[in-house]
Order: structure tokens, then C-alpha cells, then sequence
């Protein structure tokens, strides 16, 4: 926990700084192909960069030469960020700002490094967030509160395995999912390889009628009145992952806290904007409305 105070704001500093590297190695070397990201090449980058540094003012020496160690360190911040971040107690340590901070720099190296990636989207990660469900043909609504899920894929199974039941008890009917996909969702294996693939039992849209693409992240679902809505339509076809969750050390957590009273559901159903019916496993086979 000592270093929710330091590590994530010297992982967006870092990522700050790489991205700047190309720019500044342009400038500085126009027409030669920037250093391998390889100790050995440091000093050839550093000389280069240090001829931007103003005598007086900034960037100083200092200033150039941070930038430029950024191009060989910036993965290694990423990696211990990584690796604590599965830790629920340290996200929510990481103030507000700095997590945007983090999505921020890490979009703009993401091209380039697979690990930035993985910090935009575990900066993005919800806690203790609420989720209304809806399931329009039985006019059923549920409230579910949900943290540390990784990606959308993964709140499928996990929605599924909360909410697929008997209909006489007011759950969604359905094929309840594998238990090895839940598992593999929570804490065992996230591994389930080419011939067990967790299939999802709906496909889900936003309540402004937006496709919900299973493989973004449940912050990307924009909330309708303040809360994060989702819509169940059938899923036509078999769509599968081979994977239950995409980072291995953060354990989910998705509990149903109570279903929606009759009038309560309704006046959800009223809100909820048509589902624009636009993936490719749209009603007519064809990923049109």
C-alpha cells in the first residue's frame, strides 16, 4: 500500500516522457532511426537528446535526459504497476485524477507497448459500482453492485452465472454457463483453451441503445441518469473467449443486491433508449438492425 503513493503517478510520468522520445529524436537526430529500447543504446540517446537543453530555462539537461531514460525505463514502471494493481485496497488508494492521467498517457503509447495497454484499461477498472440490469421479454430489472472486472467478456459470464435461473423465482431464463467459465472469470485458470470456450448467453446493450463490444470494459458503458445500464437481448449464435479474465491477479467481485419490483422495472423500461441492433449477430444474421 506505501505505493499507491508513488508508483502510479512515476508509471504516468514515465509514459509522459516515452511519448515525447520520438518527437524529441526527430528533432534532434532528424533522418536516423531511433535507438533499440536496450540499455546499451542509452547514452547515444541521452548525448542526442541533451543538445535540446537550453543553457537557461527548460528543458534543462536534466529535463532531456528523463526524457530519454523513459525510452528504456518506462516498461519496467509498467510492470510493477501491474502487478499490484489487482489489489483492491491500492485502486482505490490511486486518487481520481491520477487514474486519468494514467488512461491518458498510457492511449498514447499503447500502439507500442502491450503493458500500457494493460494500465489504460486497469486504470478504467470500477469499483463498488452499481449496475441496473434489464431483461425487457420477462419485464424483469435487477440492481447488481460490481468491482475489479477486468473486461466486458468477463462481466458476460459473470452476469450470466448471477442471473441465469429459474423464471419462477424471477431470474432470466437461459443455459446457466459452465461452471468452469465462472471459475475461470474469478480466481482459478483463466486459461480455458480451444475446447471448453465460455459462450455468452445475451448480448448486451447500453440504456441509450448502444452495443455493448465484449471486448471493452465496463467502463466504457455509458450510464443513463448516473447509473451504468444494461439492456439483455438474445444471442444469437455462439460467440466464445478462450479466456475468462484478462488479468489473472485481480479477483472480481459481482453480487445481485436485490431484483426490481414490477412498477420500479417499468419505469426503467420507459427510459431505456431501442437497441441499435448494429454487431454481427444482429436479428437478421447480417449486423444490421
Amino acid at each position: 500500500m506505501a505505493l499507491a503513493d508513488v508508483l502510479p503517478q512515476r508509471a504516468a510520468e514515465a509514459m509522459l516522457l516515452n511519448g515525447l522520445v520520438p518527437g524529441c529524436w526527430a528533432e534532434a537526430a532528424p533522418g536516423r532511426p531511433l535507438p533499440e529500447q536496450v540499455s546499451g543504446s542509452a547514452p547515444e540517446l541521452v548525448q542526442a537528446l541533451a543538445t535540446l537543453a537550453r543553457a537557461e530555462g527548460r528543458p534543462d539537461e536534466g529535463d532531456m535526459t528523463r526524457i530519454a531514460m523513459s525510452w528504456f525505463d518506462m516498461e519496467d514502471w509498467l510492470q510493477a504497476l501491474i502487478a499490484v494493481w489487482g489489489h483492491g485496497p491500492f485502486r482505490a488508494a490511486v486518487p481520481t485524477e491520477v487514474k486519468a492521467e494514467l488512461r491518458q498517457y498510457a492511449t498514447a503509447v499503447a500502439d507500442r507497448s502491450q503493458r500500457a495497454a494493460w494500465v489504460r484499461d486497469l486504470a478504467a477498472v470500477l469499483d463498488d459500482e452499481t449496475l441496473l440490469v434489464l431483461h425487457p421479454p420477462a419485464r424483469k430489472g435487477y440492481l447488481l453492485t460490481m468491482s475489479g472486472v477486468g473486461d466486458n467478456f468477463q462481466l458476460h459470464i459473470l452476469l450470466a452465472d448471477r442471473l441465469v435461473g429459474d423464471s419462477g423465482q424471477g431470474m432470466v431464463p437461459g443455459e446457466r454457463p459452465d461452471r468452469s467459465w465462472v471459475a475461470a472469470a474469478t480466481d482459478a485458470d483463466p486459461y480455458l483453451g480451444p475446447g471448453n470456450p465460455a459462450i455468452r448467453r445475451f448480448r448486451l446493450f447500453d440504456g441509450h441503445g448502444a452495443y455493448v463490444h465484449p471486448e471493452g470494459v465496463p467502463a466504457d458503458i455509458k450510464p443513463l441518469d448516473g447509473t451504468r445500464v444494461l439492456v439483455l437481448h438474445p444471442p444469437n449464435g455462439d460467440y466464445g473467449m478462450g479466456v475468462g479474465r484478462v488479468f489473472q491477479d485481480m479477483i472480481p467481485a459481482l453480487s445481485l443486491d436485490r431484483i426490481l419490483g414490477p412498477e420500479e422495472t417499468e419505469r426503467w423500461l420507459t427510459r431505456i433508449a431501442p437497441a441499435v441492433e448494429n454487431d454481427f449477430m444482429a436479428s437478421d444474421g447480417q449486423g444490421r438492425p
